[in-house]
């Protein structure tokens, strides 16, 4: 089980089992638990603080609960049975260009997809869709960020794997409003290096 505490406004660091993209950022402490199988965050995230991300729980399929109780009697870890869902029900996916805010926990086996916003104090249970507005406990979809055409558009045209020269050159369209546009007006102001 690998285990951080993290603090202030930064790149998360890279760290055992946990990989993040590109230009992802968070602002104050994040607690991460990694679940068999790790924690991927994609790039350019915006994540508040408070965030954790529980990738395991106690193991309830035993008799005691509590892991002091087998360090104190039998000078043991507490046992795992990592097949179980009751310890951990698998990776954690956070896709690229997702907005999370204030004091959101996360759980184990979800995956959130890219362009999502996560709404403050939400509890991540379950997946989430691309380009939804989430909140909630627990989390789920409240609206689409853009039209349907305007969603598929951008799940194509993945920016954050651009080149920094491309991000640069698509300043008229790093500044749209992207509801307020139609597809091909969009399109208009991209310049695809």
């Amino acid at each position: 089980m690998s285990y951080a505490i993290l603090e202030s406004m930064s790149i998360i660091p890279a760290q055992s089992g946990v990989t993040v993209g590109k230009g992802t950022l968070y602002n104050g402490s994040i607690k991460l638990i990694s679940p068999p199988g790790g924690i991927h965050i994609g790039a350019f995230c915006a994540i508040g603080p408070n965030l954790k991300i529980i990738g395991t729980n106690h193991d309830w399929n035993f008799p005691a609960v509590q892991y002091t109780f087998y360090r104190t009697y039998f000078q043991q870890d507490h046992p795992i049975d990592s097949t179980s869902t009751a310890y951990s029900k698998g990776k954690i996916i956070i896709g690229n260009d997702v907005w999370i805010g204030d004091d959101v926990i996360i759980l184990s086996g979800v995956t959130i997809g890219d362009g999502v916003c996560i709404g403050a104090g939400s509890i991540v249970t379950r997946d989430l869709e691309p380009y939804t507005i989430c909140a909630g406990a627990p989390c789920k979809a409240i609206k689409q960020r853009y039209k349907e055409d305007i969603t598929n558009y951008l799940m194509e045209l993945k920016w954050w794997n651009w080149s920094d020269e491309t991000i640069n050159a698509n300043k008229a369209f790093f500044n749209l409003n992207l509801n307020h546009y139609s597809l091909d007006e969009i399109k208009e102001r991209l310049v695809l290096i």
